[in-house]
């Protein structure tokens, strides 16, 4: 029986054995992944030593995982969000459950330091046991470079992004990610932890200076894959579809690929031209979300819910509805605009997975689907209170944010 130990990094030298195991197993290349890391722990926001988790099994590092701090928009809600990444197990050391009990250490570890989800881009059929759904679909936009050849443009420049329009990208795509659910809020250090990427980007300006738009995108193949871009305003997509068009035809390729988002107003414009519009939704892997800690993200959705019911109901709507949760009641009850979540029984009960709760949460599926097949005690006003507070959202987290 191995003598395990599973802790957080506490010296600079345990630091860069679990960064070495990490780059070695986890990466493509061990040097690029060396970058990386050291990257993650240079003015990281909210980066500590202890985020990256490790097991020692008889003395020797077995597994190693890093926890990537970061707050989540969800409408009016912002949610602490504990992401993992790079979760690695020496060859040796596989297939003795070392990254199970990684991972639920590490769960632990994200309850206890205040963390309402967390999230990661992993593995099939392997981090639903902790709570983790299918949460985070892929969208992407494609348009032909000619068709986008003959799309009118306003008068504009463009050249390399620099340090300094960093808070103009900033305030950018703040605006344009307004509609986008579970994304992460950027800092202006989130920009320059990540400068290595974000230097190849493209900037738009007015015949002022005033930065207007910005894209970001490589060759592959056929396509030029633009993986983000942003717009002042409504007016100016024409502009930053013609510069992705120039920068396209440049390396030969026959058609562009936006991965954004459908709530984005890029996307929304990109609908009057010919162009195709794709969804991929993966099941139990790719992009996933856990709820950490049920009742502290229930009551941080409150804002969110009573937004929401000002916009749709009357001053006077009533409402109550109880969720069962692993056998745990959360009860819901609306009372003239105001929401209050409480631990204890109420009326109208629902039963709903850990998985399905993220779900919901995240605006992944709507109740209606799931109230469909199951039994339930839910009179008319806690079906619409539900509906109300768990609508079907676009949830996306930008390829450049991912951990």
């Amino acid at each position: 029986m191995s003598n395990i130990v599973i802790k957080g990094v506490e010296n600079a030298e345990e630091l860069e054995f679990a960064k070495d195991l990490m780059a070695r197993v986890h990466f493509p290349g061990f040097y690029g992944g060396m970058r990386w890391l050291d990257v993650c722990d240079q003015g990281y926001p909210e980066y500590k030593r202890e985020h990256n988790r490790v097991l020692y099994a008889d003395g020797d590092l077995a597994a190693a995982l890093r926890l990537f701090t970061y707050t989540i928009r969800i409408g009016e809600a912002r949610l602490k969000m504990g992401g993992f990444g790079c979760v690695t197990t020496a060859g040796p050391a596989r297939q003795k459950g070392y990254a199970a009990r990684l991972m639920t250490d590490s769960m632990r570890y994200l309850r206890t330091h205040g963390y309402h989800v967390s999230m990661l881009f992993g593995i099939a059929d392997f981090y639903h046991r902790w709570g983790f759904a299918s949460t985070l679909p892929e969208y992407a936009s494609v348009i032909k470079v000619r068709e986008a050849a003959g799309i009118p443009a306003p008068t504009f420049k463009h050249r390399a992004m620099k340090p300094g329009d960093i808070a103009a990208a900033q305030r950018i795509h703040t605006r344009n990610d307004s509609e986008t659910a579970c994304s992460i809020i950027r800092l202006s250090a989130h920009f320059s932890c990540r400068w290595d990427r974000w230097k190849n980007a493209r900037i738009l300006t007015d015949k002022n200076g005033k930065v207007v738009g910005y894209f970001t995108g490589s060759a592959h193949g056929a396509e030029y894959k633009v993986e983000e871009a942003g717009i002042l305003d409504y007016g100016w997509c024409p502009a930053v579809l013609n510069a992705c068009m120039t920068a396209a035809k440049r390396e030969c390729a026959s058609c562009i690929r936006f991965t954004i988002p459908p709530s984005h107003p890029f996307v929304r414009y990109l609908l009057q031209y010919q162009s195709d519009h794709e969804m991929h939704v993966s099941r139990n892997s790719n992009g996933m979300m856990a709820v950490v800690n049920i009742e502290e993200t229930l009551e941080c959705m409150i804002p969110e819910w009573e937004s929401r019911l000002r916009e749709i109901s009357p001053a006077d709507f009533r409402a109550e509805a109880t969720l069962v949760v692993e056998r745990k009641p959360y009860r819901i009850r609306a009372h003239r605009g105001a929401i209050d979540v409480a631990t204890t029984n109420g009326v109208n009960k629902v039963s709903f997975s850990q998985t399905e709760l993220a779900q919901l949460i995240a605006g992944a599926r709507h109740p209606e689907e799931m109230l469909a097949a199951k039994r339930r005690s839910l009179n008319a006003s806690g079906a619409t209170l539900l509906k109300a507070i768990f609508p079907k959202r676009t949830p996306y987290i930008w390829h450049i944010d991912r951990f």
